[in-house]
Protein backbone atom coordinates (compact mmCIF):
# COMPACT_ATOMS: atom_id res chain seq x y z
CA UNK A 1 0.00 0.00 0.00
CA UNK A 2 2.90 2.30 0.71
CA UNK A 3 4.14 1.94 -2.65
CA UNK A 4 1.12 2.71 -4.37
CA UNK A 5 0.90 6.01 -2.10
CA UNK A 6 4.03 7.03 -3.52
CA UNK A 7 3.43 6.40 -6.82
CA UNK A 8 0.16 8.12 -6.99
CA UNK A 9 1.99 11.12 -4.73
CA UNK A 10 5.11 11.37 -7.68
CA UNK A 11 2.22 11.31 -10.61
CA UNK A 12 0.69 14.36 -8.87
CA UNK A 13 3.43 16.02 -8.55
CA UNK A 14 4.58 15.52 -12.34
CA UNK A 15 1.22 16.03 -13.27
CA UNK A 16 1.75 19.35 -11.03
CA UNK A 17 4.88 20.91 -12.78
CA UNK A 18 3.69 19.96 -16.27
CA UNK A 19 0.63 22.78 -15.25
CA UNK A 20 3.11 25.39 -13.79
CA UNK A 21 5.33 25.27 -17.03
CA UNK A 22 2.32 25.49 -19.61
CA UNK A 23 0.79 27.91 -17.76
CA UNK A 24 4.47 30.19 -17.27
CA UNK A 25 4.14 33.41 -19.32
CA UNK A 26 6.80 33.31 -21.81
CA UNK A 27 8.56 36.26 -23.20
CA UNK A 28 8.49 37.68 -26.16
CA UNK A 29 11.52 35.95 -28.91
CA UNK A 30 13.60 38.62 -30.62
CA UNK A 31 12.94 39.77 -34.01
CA UNK A 32 9.27 38.56 -33.56
CA UNK A 33 6.54 40.93 -34.47
CA UNK A 34 3.69 41.73 -32.07
CA UNK A 35 0.41 43.57 -32.46
CA UNK A 36 -2.08 45.06 -29.73
CA UNK A 37 -3.90 48.04 -27.73
CA UNK A 38 -1.27 50.13 -25.90
CA UNK A 39 -2.10 49.78 -21.64
CA UNK A 40 0.43 51.83 -21.06
CA UNK A 41 3.71 53.99 -22.07
CA UNK A 42 6.26 55.77 -19.89
CA UNK A 43 8.55 58.23 -21.54
CA UNK A 44 11.57 58.47 -18.90
CA UNK A 45 11.18 55.35 -18.28
CA UNK A 46 10.82 54.32 -21.97
CA UNK A 47 8.62 51.21 -21.82
CA UNK A 48 5.76 50.38 -23.24
CA UNK A 49 2.89 47.53 -22.32
CA UNK A 50 0.57 46.36 -24.98
CA UNK A 51 -2.57 44.12 -24.45
CA UNK A 52 -2.22 41.64 -27.40
CA UNK A 53 -3.76 37.81 -28.02
CA UNK A 54 -1.08 35.39 -28.58
CA UNK A 55 -0.81 31.93 -29.61
CA UNK A 56 -4.08 30.15 -29.14
CA UNK A 57 -6.19 33.55 -28.77
CA UNK A 58 -4.29 33.96 -25.00
CA UNK A 59 -4.68 37.36 -23.99
CA UNK A 60 -1.57 38.98 -22.23
CA UNK A 61 0.60 41.98 -21.20
CA UNK A 62 3.15 42.27 -23.01
CA UNK A 63 6.13 44.88 -21.63
CA UNK A 64 8.92 46.30 -24.09
CA UNK A 65 11.69 48.71 -23.56
CA UNK A 66 11.98 51.13 -26.22
CA UNK A 67 15.62 51.97 -26.20
CA UNK A 68 16.46 55.66 -28.05
CA UNK A 69 17.95 54.30 -31.42
CA UNK A 70 14.22 52.26 -31.67
CA UNK A 71 12.22 53.48 -34.53
CA UNK A 72 8.74 54.94 -33.58
CA UNK A 73 6.33 55.38 -36.05
CA UNK A 74 2.67 56.34 -36.90
CA UNK A 75 1.13 54.99 -39.92
CA UNK A 76 -1.89 56.39 -41.97
CA UNK A 77 -3.89 55.46 -44.70
CA UNK A 78 -2.78 58.28 -48.06
CA UNK A 79 -6.01 59.69 -49.21
CA UNK A 80 -4.06 60.54 -52.32
CA UNK A 81 -3.19 56.81 -53.60
CA UNK A 82 -2.22 56.70 -56.81
CA UNK A 83 -0.23 53.20 -56.57
CA UNK A 84 -0.12 50.38 -53.40
CA UNK A 85 3.32 51.15 -52.77
CA UNK A 86 1.85 54.46 -51.74
CA UNK A 87 -0.74 53.09 -49.69
CA UNK A 88 0.07 54.27 -45.92
CA UNK A 89 2.35 56.97 -44.89
CA UNK A 90 4.18 56.50 -42.22
CA UNK A 91 5.78 59.59 -40.15
CA UNK A 92 8.61 59.23 -37.10
CA UNK A 93 7.05 60.34 -33.89
CA UNK A 94 8.14 60.07 -29.94
CA UNK A 95 7.32 57.57 -27.61
CA UNK A 96 5.83 60.29 -25.74
CA UNK A 97 3.17 61.24 -28.86
CA UNK A 98 2.05 56.97 -28.24
CA UNK A 99 -1.39 57.09 -26.10
CA UNK A 100 -3.17 54.48 -24.19
CA UNK A 101 -5.52 52.79 -26.54
CA UNK A 102 -3.29 53.24 -29.61
CA UNK A 103 -3.07 50.02 -31.96
CA UNK A 104 0.87 49.82 -32.06
CA UNK A 105 2.73 46.75 -33.58
CA UNK A 106 5.85 46.36 -32.00
CA UNK A 107 8.95 44.42 -34.21
CA UNK A 108 11.51 43.51 -31.47
CA UNK A 109 15.82 43.98 -31.72
CA UNK A 110 17.79 40.96 -31.46
CA UNK A 111 17.31 41.05 -27.34
CA UNK A 112 14.52 40.20 -25.77
CA UNK A 113 11.55 42.24 -24.60
CA UNK A 114 13.47 45.34 -26.64
CA UNK A 115 11.97 46.78 -29.07
CA UNK A 116 13.71 47.83 -32.53
CA UNK A 117 10.11 49.77 -34.05
CA UNK A 118 7.00 50.65 -32.87
CA UNK A 119 4.24 51.29 -35.72
CA UNK A 120 0.99 53.12 -34.83
CA UNK A 121 -1.40 52.01 -36.87
CA UNK A 122 -4.80 52.93 -35.37
CA UNK A 123 -5.36 55.91 -33.18
CA UNK A 124 -7.50 55.40 -30.10
CA UNK A 125 -10.98 56.31 -31.15
CA UNK A 126 -10.41 56.58 -34.99
CA UNK A 127 -12.45 53.35 -35.44
CA UNK A 128 -13.41 52.22 -39.06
Amino acid sequence: MRGGRQAAGVVIALVAIAMLVAAWPEAARAGERHAGTVLAVDPQARTLIVDEFGAGGERRALRVQVPREAVVLSSQRNPALRDFKDAFRDSTISLGDVQIGDFVVIELADSRDVARMVMVTLRRGAGF
